[in-house]
């Protein structure tokens, strides 16, 4: 995987993104420059007439190539949001062209108004394509990005053939066959993007195999989680400090992960030594694991594994840049939104009694309580009768506008104004009511460490994860919310928000 700004991307899905650019690119600039291959006089006329400072055909030509490039990664922002930067949806033939279809109309709907916007408002060195008229870009760019995308369909299918017939990934031993083993084993099966070609596990002495039901051996199953058949369960390692070094070489091993479940009891620094110094990478479980997942395993986190990791940093001139971003974004939203407020507050009032907003005490940043807005979406008396509980899938005290505006997030719009009064943050964890940090922080550890930035009205959480309604949700949200708090830097946030649209126009989620 490649790291941008403290963040994983899987190589594939960088050489993916990469290699469309440059054919979307290509298609565009063929079709924009058409005229500039042998210019005519009146080309050449044209030229001189659009671009006075005495340009050329190779000036120009540059001037659509730089144009060409924009243009294709705002075309690529439709790919992204049609999901086809995900290579379990991408690999199925028919979501791959139905998705294709649809982010070619939106791709060009999108560059059709921003080649229109730069016309209009002469941002000549921005955007252009000289010397032609608005009707000629217009023109380019239909063929262009119809060529492109039919390039890129055909580029797919041969790119996941590519993946499916060839072994790229690293090839993946674990030392371990606990819980923690077991689960990092399922993540590789199941996530193939990230690059790693899951070999072997090796047991450890003490560690029960698991039960297995009928028909499945103890090594397909640990802890109720079903490993893939290709993942073999090796006896424990001999005592001989170079067994390890040896089953490496036998099966061409690249990586080595340890996770081990009490490695006081039983850690092979010889042996690990031996298999780094021949040249074999070694890691940590709940490094990998934050990799490929993109979640931090709370569960099986050491406190060391906090204290030496780089991440959790509080940087000023970070923080200063987050918070003229919330200011921005939530005075923009509010200009576009207002009348949408007032209908949906209109909306609750008609649907059932009480007022329009709702406020609770919920708590932000280094443990301090603020209070958060919201539109009502439930009756009056929801807690009345039971005191605080979690929200739970077609719970009844959701009123009908209720349900509407819960899934659509109109509920959230209120607070807008937290983030510009500064107790909450566009990003970050979602607030938690007292009563329920409280009864979470005493069985989940590290669930206080949440609380280091200001919570959010989208995260990193909420959109890896499903409404929390559990303690099993909480732990999952904790997971990613680290994650988050760990990475935190300006274009993740903006990453998140972008995301967060795409899952809010698809009606996903809550």
């Amino acid at each position: 995987m490649l790291r941008v700004l403290r963040h994983y991307l899987p190589l594939r899905k960088a050489l993916l993104i990469l290699s469309e650019t440059v054919i979307l690119s290509l298609a565009l600039l063929a079709w924009t420059t058409l005229h500039l291959w042998e210019p005519s006089d009146a080309v050449r006329i044209a030229l001189a007439r659009a671009l006075p400072e005495a340009y050329n055909a190779e000036t120009a030509a540059w001037m659509c190539a730089r144009s060409a490039i924009l243009l294709a990664v705002l075309a690529q922002l439709a790919i992204s949001f049609n999901e086809l930067y995900d290579v379990r949806v991408s690999g199925s033939r028919f979501h791959r062209a139905a998705r294709f279809v649809e982010s070619a109309g939106s791709s060009l709907a999108l560059l059709l108004l921003i080649t229109w916007l730069a016309h209009i408002w002469k941002l000549q060195q921005v955007l252009d394509f000289p010397p032609l008229s608005l009707g000629e870009k217009v023109k380019a760019l239909v063929f262009g990005l119809l060529t492109g995308f039919l390039a890129l369909y055909l580029w797919r299918g041969l790119f996941h053939w590519a993946l499916s017939s060839a072994n790229f990934g690293q090839r993946t031993l674990i030392l371990g066959s606990g819980r923690s083993a077991h689960a990092l084993a399922r993540q590789m099966i199941e996530r193939p993007d990230a690059g790693f070609d899951l070999v072997a596990l090796i047991e450890e002495p003490g560690v029960s195999a698991g039960v297995a039901p009928p028909g499945e051996s103890p090594a397909q199953r640990q802890d109720g989680i079903r490993l893939d058949t290709r993942a073999l369960v090796l006896p424990p390692l001999p005592a001989q400090p170079e067994a390890l070094l040896r089953i490496a070489n036998e099966r061409g091993i690249d990586l080595i992960v340890v996770a081990l479940q009490d490695r006081r009891a039983l850690f092979p620094t010889d042996a690990l030594l031996a298999c780094r110094l021949a040249g074999i990478d070694v890691r940590e479980y709940e490094a990998l694991y934050e990799q490929i997942t993109g979640k931090i395993a709370v569960e099986s986190l050491r406190p060391s594994y906090l204290i030496f990791n780089e991440g959790f940093q509080r940087n000023p001139m970070a923080e200063l840049g987050k918070r003229l971003l919330d200011i921005a974004v939530a005075l923009l939203m509010l200009v576009f939104v207002w009348p949408l407020m007032i209908l949906t507050a209109l909306a609750v009032r008609a649907d059932s009694p009480g007022p329009a907003l709702f406020s609770q005490e919920r708590i932000g940043r280094d443990g301090k309580p603020f209070t958060l807005y919201k539109f009502r979406s439930m009756r009056t008396d929801a807690e009345t009768a039971s005191g605080p509980v979690w929200a739970t899938a077609n719970d009844p005290r959701i009123t009908r506008v209720g349900r509407f505006i819960r899934k659509s997030r109109l509920d959230e719009l209120p607070q807008l104004f937290n983030v510009l009064a500064g107790s909450m943050s566009l990003v970050g964890p979602r607030p938690e009511r007292a009563h329920f940090v409280d009864d979470l922080a005493t069985k989940i550890p590290y669930f206080r460490q949440r609380h280091l930035v200001k919570p959010g009205l989208t995260g990193w959480a909420q959109i890896n994860y499903r409404y929390g309604a559990s303690f099993e949700d909480a732990v999952q949200k904790l997971q990613y919310d680290l994650f988050y708090i760990k990475n935190q830097s300006l274009l993740f946030d903006l990453s998140i928000l972008f995301n967060t649209v795409k899952i809010v126009l698809l009606r996903k989620g809550t």
